[in-house]
């Protein structure tokens, strides 16, 4: 005998999915600054449980984490703001000589000059070669790039606002995500099946534990490259070292291509700086330093063990990365691939323990 169809019931869960589907679709558009948020949050988490051991309340103490942010943020601001402006201002003179109807700057610089020079000699040996020409070409629509660039900032000015906005909604949400953190977690626990209580607790407490020091330990490392490759840079003299610092930092998250792509940008600094040959030498030297004090120091320390995955897969991810979504993929896919073999080997052991698999 056919059971009776609970019309009433049946409505709910139909009326319940299309309000879930239309929440969906309705913060779509947000949950990018949510997994953002989170991702800092989950960041700055056991700061925060430390100061609130100070026996704080959990706000007062969030509150004091960001303050302490705060802080080291304007120190740093204060400390390396001049540098930075004299190196854009460095940047914004060579746009204005451009501009202002001169010969090609870039050419005039030392080794460039010096390449072109080369090149004017080789054709006048093999005339039908013409590469000097092409060579100024080339640099031409390099400058004419770089002239464009202010005019394509301000043609995207809403696109940078929006990113602007994105960028400072984060820490509000971060906020609230460590405040209510306990009733967020109360919340979530509370859906779960009285039979999957405790391997899905014991479950959340592993990830969180594995996963949050894999993440924290990829920022530290990002900084601790970022000022070993600035130290360096600068007492080598070479020029752009706070910003050739940043960039070497946030490439190193790629595996094997990210300390290549740092070494090739403070080297082409050097080279464009007109200094001797001998310091791309050194240079390239003091880059391999940083490298071996990372991975054989700063990352066995902070990071430890916690990846065990094979170098070829690490490998094709960083390739599968650049291929499905350039740069920024390249930076995240091997962290979000080691989260998501963790959460899946975790909750394999944690629920055959239980005898649930």
């Amino acid at each position: 005998m056919l059971k009776k169809i609970n019309y009433t019931k049946t409505l709910f869960y139909l009326l319940l999915l299309t309000a879930i589907g239309f929440g969906i679709y309705f913060y779509s558009s947000v949950f990018g600054h949510l997994i953002a948020g989170f991702v800092l949050a989950y960041i700055l988490d056991p700061l925060v449980n430390a100061v609130e051991r100070l026996r704080l309340p959990r706000w007062l103490a969030v509150l004091s984490v960001y303050i302490i942010i705060i802080g080291a943020i304007a120190l740093l601001v204060v400390l390396f703001a001049p540098s930075l402006y004299e190196q854009v201002a460095q940047v914004v003179s060579v746009l204005q000589e451009d501009s202002s109807g001169a010969a090609n700057p870039l050419v005039e610089l030392p080794l460039l000059k010096d390449l072109h020079l080369f090149l004017m000699e080789l054709d006048a040996r093999v005339p039908v070669l013409d590469l000097a020409n092409e060579y100024v070409k080339l640099m031409d629509i390099l400058v004419e790039n770089l002239v464009a660039l202010p005019k394509i900032i301000m043609k995207n000015y809403s696109a940078i606002i929006g990113a602007v906005s994105y960028v400072g909604t984060i820490p509000l949400i971060c906020f609230y995500l460590l405040l209510d953190k306990a009733r967020f977690r109360k919340a979530l626990f509370s859906l779960i099946p009285n039979r999957y209580f405790e391997p899905i607790v014991i479950l959340s407490d592993k990830i969180d534990e594995t996963v949050g020091k894999y993440m924290r330990a990829m920022l530290f490392e990002v900084l601790a490259v970022a000022l070993m490759t600035f130290i360096a840079l600068r007492i080598l003299g070479v020029p752009y070292a706070i910003l050739i610092g940043v960039i070497a930092g946030f490439a190193n998250i790629i595996p094997y291509f990210g300390p290549f792509i740092g070494g090739c940008v403070a080297v082409l600094s050097s080279l464009i700086a007109g200094q001797p040959p001998i310091m791309i030498f050194w240079v390239i030297l003091a880059m391999i330093l940083v490298q071996q004090v990372d991975n054989n120091l700063v990352y066995p320390v902070l990071v430890g063990k916690t990846i065990d995955m094979h170098p070829l897969v690490v490998f094709f991810t960083v390739l599968a990365g650049g291929w499905f979504g350039s740069l920024i993929w390249m930076l995240i896919s091997v962290p979000l691939l080691y989260i998501t073999y963790t959460m899946i080997k975790e909750t394999y052991l944690n629920f055959k323990m239980f005898k649930l698999l």
